[in-house]
């Protein structure tokens, strides 16, 4: 409950946002969705956005739910509450979606599905065609078979005999007053207090089969017809028709957005009308199909139609508007742009055309025949007002419809011409990719022979505000000084050796384009690289320019990028470590993100745009006017799993013990640019702090503890808008019994009974070792033998008395008062007395031996 409470209080504090009604249609972005992405079928028919977010699509194969990314669908295989797949109108519900089918079901989506119930409308209902809720909250069902009106549990029909003039009822509108509009085959129809009034092309309506109704912002209701669009006011009924402006005559769709611009969808396209003038889009201008069935504007103000057959297209805000085929570009592979005289755009592609671009219109001013129908590698129109251009083949100037060509007979060596460029003196300089750099004298081409030039691989000049002559090559940046270049390369702290490109700033700082190296700023004879490893988007740049507020923007294969110019300056300073890339491409209204490098590889007109040359066109972007995303999208926590068991989300969970592995996957809803949404994450009472996701979409958990947990999840939109409230849900981690506190003080009490019982057993175990160890004692006192205090002894046979009286040899006496024992042997005295004659000879022996 309080993820979708969160949804709900980051949608109510959400601006309401539509199209910007100063652009033209074609500088909208304008993308499309079919069956090859995800929908079920090619035919949307309804089209509507629940307060959690998701935009939800009525297709002939079921109810679609769409989250920027994926689609999601639901029929009569996974949702047993449709009896019908083919879904023609949607409405969001206090508690979800009511959902209207073409057999005349309807059915309450409430998180899950779940049909209506004990109110069918069927077999009275045929195809329900449109859904309205009044003042009071009552639904009222258009059907093919008459008018419905849902009360609580109660249907009322509306038909013929109630006063309409058909059952086949086409359009609703319910007003604040609490009169309904209702649109059918024979007339509009004002309903109130049961009351019914008819208005028919007798009274000025366009046409009887009203099959669109809206009320635009001045309170005048615009009804569309298969005869064409009505307007009523004061006045009464006014009619336009394509005569005026619409498309088509048959007008099958109306919607308002909230900046009061009438959408018409018709049978033969799209028609704006805003401030009384109509505009059209078609299939010629990008559209999948010209038969529309539904419009809709989401929270972030992208415009949704649905069509018969040709899926789901959008209109959305972009940042870049792009140039192509479709506007008159001769071919889309454009490889240089170059400003006019005339404030205008020249456009050179890789076929040798050359249009012109002035106030949104594409002329034609050389087909690529008159130029060899080579590449168009450099563009410049001097003060004279010639046009310069540099091909693979040659070098040309056209003038009053004239081409002069320059050519290996007019001194230009065998290769491409890369650079073209006029100094201060009028004089036009043109480098080569292998020839090196020459002069426009006359009719020739002068080589430039002051001495120096690192390479003849000529990619850039520029003309300092001081007078200083830049060139880069490919091996290092060249600068006049003195008569002769003076070289700057990787040597002297240059990011690469390959430069691309050149641009100085009003301060006199240098910027130096590579082609490898990234960017390198030389200021006061000091040179910082800026790569990618600093933040920046590309370590190619093929072109920079510099907006009003001096920012760079920059150009690369992978798309155009801006960085701050403050941050550049810090990072030079040393005070900041790393720099911030705003990257544009696809999502941004780029036909291509990959840009082309010719000279000049971009350029900025009088009026503050950028403009770059891509390989499908050409893309023009306004600093002054970028279109900022303030929409936070809502946070949708989509599935918890708990071990691989899902988790129910719509209540807290006590999730059963030892759990090894919690899974979150959450969204975030903005459907501007998706794939940039950043997240992140925390789960309050184990993370100290958030986790940075980046653009990921899931989080997971190992082993986490038994205890009480708050998961949170919030998430920015491509512009970095931030939803801070985001998605919450709590749960608790239920311990195992050995983990409860009734466990551990079982297991404490079975402790402190245990070592008890032990101590007291230890002690009786000590008593009887006591016991038994005096035992011994005494024992053992009893048997010691010793010998003390005075011995009677013999004089003469050494006998010693003992204490019965009895006398007793000495060795007897000893061995019986004593542990000793005795050995017997004859001393060398009693040897020498006893016997003589071996005396000397053993006493000899054993002293040998002992030696």
């Amino acid at each position: 409950m309080r993820v979708v409470l969160a949804v709900l209080c980051a949608l109510l504090s959400a601006p309401a946002l539509a199209l910007d009604p100063a652009r033209s249609l074609d500088q909208y972005g304008l993308d499309s969705f079919q069956s090859k992405d995800g929908l079920p079928q090619n035919s949307v028919q309804a089209i509507t956005e629940t307060p959690d977010g998701y935009l939800w699509l009525g297709t002939q194969e079921g109810l679609v739910r769409f989250d920027g990314q994926r689609f999601a669908v639901f029929d009569r295989t996974n949702t047993p509450a449709f009896a019908n797949n083919h879904v023609t109108a949607l409405l969001p519900s206090p508690a979800g979606l009511w959902v209207g089918t073409f057999g005349g079901d309807l059915v309450e989506w409430r998180g899950r599905p779940s049909t209506v119930g004990a109110v069918p409308l069927r077999p009275q209902a045929g195809a329900i065609l449109a859904l309205a809720r009044d003042r009071d909250g009552r639904l009222w069902i258009a059907t093919t078979s008459g008018l419905f009106l849902k009360t609580g549990e109660r249907v009322e029909r509306y038909g013929t005999a109630e006063g309409l003039p058909s059952d086949q009822i086409r359009a609703l509108l319910a007003d604040l007053d609490g009169t309904l509009w209702v649109g059918t085959s024979r007339g509009l129809v004002r309903l109130r207090d049961g009351k019914t009034s008819t208005t028919t092309e007798r009274d000025g309506l366009p046409g009887d089969d009203v099959q669109a109704l809206a009320r635009g912002p001045d309170g005048a209701l615009w009804a569309g017809t298969s005869k064409g669009l009505g307007r009523h006011d004061d006045k009464g009924w006014h009619a336009f028709r394509t005569r005026d402006g619409l498309v088509h005559d048959s007008v099958r769709m109306l919607h308002v957005d909230p900046q009061g611009t009438l959408w018409i969808g018709t049978a033969g396209g799209l028609t704006r009308l805003r401030d009384g003038a109509f505009t059209s889009l078609t299939m010629r201008d990008g559209l999948t199909s010209d038969s529309l069935a539904t419009l809709y504007t989401d929270r972030e103000g992208s415009l949704w139609i649905g069509t018969d057959g040709g899926g789901l297209s959008r209109l959305k805000e972009s940042k870049a508007a792009s140039y192509g085929l479709r506007q008159g570009l001769s071919n889309e592979l454009v490889y240089t742009v170059a400003g006019a005289r005339d404030g205008g755009l020249w456009v050179g592609t890789y076929g040798g055309d050359i249009d012109r671009l002035r106030d949104g219109r594409l002329t034609p001013l050389l087909r690529g025949e008159r130029l060899g129908a080579t590449r168009v590698r450099a563009l410049l129109e001097s003060r004279a007002g010639e046009l310069w251009i540099g091909t693979d083949l040659a070098l040309h100037r056209y003038a009053r419809g004239r081409v002069d060509t320059f050519g290996a007979g007019h001194g230009l060596p065998a290769a491409p011409v890369r650079v073209i460029h006029e100094d201060g003196q009028g004089t036009v300089w043109v480098g080569t990719d292998g020839g090196g750099l020459l002069r426009v004298e006359g009719a020739r081409l002068v080589p430039d022979t002051r001495p120096g030039l690192p390479s003849n691989q000529v990619r850039a000049i520029l003309e300092d505000a001081r007078g200083g002559f830049w060139v880069g090559t490919y091996a290092g940046l060249a600068v006049l000084r003195d008569g002769r270049y003076e070289v700057y390369t990787t040597a002297h702290g240059l990011s690469h050796d390959y430069v691309r490109s050149l641009h100085e700033s009003g301060d006199g700082t240098l910027w130096i384009g590579t082609y490898g190296g990234g960017l390198t700023r030389l200021r006061d004879g000091r040179f910082t690289a800026i790569t990618s490893r600093d933040g920046l988007f590309s370590d190619v740049v093929f072109r920079i320019l510099e907006d009003a507020s001096g920012d760079l923007w920059m150009s690369c294969n992978k798309g155009v990028f801006r960085v701050k110019r403050a941050e550049l300056e810090e990072f030079a300073a040393g005070t900041r470590t790393r720099i911030h890339s705003e990257v544009l491409d696809e999502a941004d209204g780029m036909s291509s993100r990959e840009c082309s490098g010719g000279s000049p590889g971009g350029w900025r007109t009088a009026d503050g745009r950028m403009w770059f040359p891509t390989v499908q066109g050409v893309v023009a972007i306004d600093p002054s006017r970028l279109p900022r995303n303030p929409a936070a999208p809502p946070v949708v926590l989509e599935r918890m799993s708990a071990d691989n068991e899902e988790v129910d989300l719509m209540a807290p969970a006590r999730l059963r013990p030892r759990r090894q592995r919690l899974e979150f996957a959450y969204t975030a809803l903005s459907f501007v640019a998706p794939e940039r949404i950043r997240y992140r994450y925390r789960l309050e009472g184990f993370d100290r702090d958030w986790v940075e996701a980046g653009l990921g979409h899931q989080a997971v958990y190992t082993r986490l503890p038994p205890g009480s947990y708050r998961f949170r999840v919030v998430a920015a939109n491509a512009d970095g808008a931030w939803n801070e409230s985001g998605a919450v849900y709590s749960f608790e981690l239920l311990p195992s019994f050995y983990e409860t506190p009734w466990f551990w003080a079982l297991a404490a009490l079975a402790v402190a009974l245990l070592a008890g019982g032990l101590h007291a057993w230890r002690i009786r175990r000590l008593r009887r070792h006591e016991e038994t160890l005096q035992q011994r004692i005494q024992e053992a006192v009893a048997q010691i033998k010793v010998l003390s205090g005075l011995l009677p002894i013999c004089a003469a046979c050494k006998n010693v008395r003992d204490d019965r009286g009895y006398w007793n040899r000495i060795e007897v006496y000893i061995r019986e008062h004593s542990e000793a024992e005795f050995t017997h042997g004859l001393c060398p005295a009693c040897l020498r007395k006893l016997y003589p004659e071996f005396a000397e000879r053993v006493l000899a022996a054993a002293e040998e031996s002992s030696g």
